[in-house]
């Protein structure tokens, strides 16, 4: 009896390991299959766009104290020429209506990717920040020697609601785009990918008229530059300044999801600070 109940023990241990077994090869190959099928329908970009817009931007902030009479300005841009340099100003009138200046500000200095945060502090200051009046100018540079130089590539218009000669002051403005030429340039570049083949098509407005800029696709972002991934044809406004270019860009096998932009250029002769300036920009996003 002993005998035939550890014969029927057995079976049973021998049936349970089988079980056990059987389970962790089923979920192993489920495991496999679900890898295998991860892989196999990666998603390839195709179709792409960017809305291409002015740049540098940024903002800026006026900081006045009545009992020192000493007014902090900070600056802080996206999208300058890496490592570039530009004088900055408080000057009287408007954006639209450039006046005299009132103070210089300290030369606003880009890092590689294109950043600046600057402050400068003025003492002095017995009016306070005035309830209109005042604009900040950021000029091309990378000093005023020239027309090219001295072209503002963002401004601000300071309004401050607040205005007072006895109590403190704090204004903050956006920096948008200029008055001068190629300083509001706006658009779209459509990206497709067919057969290995990528299609650029850039539109764009407010060029000044006739003029010829270069354009490329670089690794990064409009507010975090990086190197050039490809060349794009050059931008050529007509009359009205409005611009169509096409390129076809053969070997490539997909866009990415994200890190890339599109930059357009002041001129095609890129080599100097002034023929550099990026005046449009774009983050290339798929199209879904």
């Amino acid at each position: 009896m002993r005998t035939k109940y550890f014969s029927k023990r057995s079976i049973v241990q021998v049936a349970l390991l089988a079980g056990i077994a059987t389970v962790f090869l089923a979920a192993c190959g489920t495991s496999d299959t679900s890898n295998t099928s991860a892989t196999a329908t990666a998603t390839v970009v195709t179709a792409a766009t960017a809305v291409m817009k002015h740049t540098p931007s940024g903002t800026v902030q006026l900081m006045w104290d009545p009992g020192t009479h000493k007014l902090m300005v900070h600056l802080a841009l996206t999208g300058l020429a890496p490592r570039s340099t530009h004088p900055a100003r408080i000057s009287a009138g408007s954006c639209k209506s450039a006046g005299k200046v009132v103070y210089a500000l300290t030369d606003i200095k880009a890092s590689a990717i294109g950043f600046a945060n600057v402050d400068t502090t003025i003492a002095g200051v017995t009016g306070g920040i005035p309830a209109n009046g005042w604009y900040i100018d950021v000029h091309n540079g990378p000093a005023m020697s020239s027309d090219m130089q001295s072209q503002m590539i963002t401004c601000a218009d300071i309004v401050n609601p607040t205005a007072s000669k006895t109590s403190a002051q704090n204004v903050q403005a956006t920096l948008i785009e200029s008055a001068d030429p190629d300083q509001a340039v706006n658009g779209t570049a459509q990206l497709t990918l067919d057969h290995n083949k990528l299609t650029v098509t850039l539109s764009l407005k407010g060029l000044a008229p006739n003029t010829k800029h270069a354009a490329h696709i670089h690794f990064g972002s409009c507010a975090s530059q990086g190197r050039v991934v490809y060349t794009l044809g050059p931008v050529e406004a007509n009359a009205a300044g409005d611009a169509n270019s096409t390129t076809v860009i053969a070997n490539v096998s997909t866009i990415p999801v994200s890190g890339w932009y599109v930059n357009v250029h002041r001129m095609t002769d890129i080599a100097t600070q002034t023929g550099f300036d990026p005046i449009a920009c774009g983050d290339i996003t798929p199209v879904h």
